[in-house]
């Protein structure tokens, strides 16, 4: 029993910390793998700027890439940001 609840809680303590996204690297996918700036279930992100051609400016992105590009910078870099302008934009393009 003790066993198991050790096993349970690093479980969960696992999920709640560590995340990953995919790039492509030399025509293969590759998962990156990082600890979270702060604890959220969601285990899988998109950063959509893990390939070098998709290098796009703030005003290129849909409502639906900036909500990706927001909780990827918030969970991997630790930047909360609203992505108002294009230099809160190149902070999470960090990688």
């Amino acid at each position: 029993m003790k066993t198991l609840l050790i096993i349970l809680s690093t479980t969960i303590v696992a999920i709640l910390y560590i995340g990953f996204y995919e790039k492509m690297e030399d025509a293969y996918s590759e998962k990156v793998f990082f600890i979270k700036k702060s604890p959220t279930f969601q285990m899988e992100f998109e950063n959509i700027f893990a390939y070098e051609s998709d290098d796009k400016k703030l005003s290129e992105l849909s409502e639906a890439e900036r909500s990706l590009v927001i909780n990827y910078c918030k969970y991997r870099l630790g930047l909360d940001t609203t992505l108002q302008s294009q230099s809160e934009l190149e902070q999470c393009k960090r990688r």
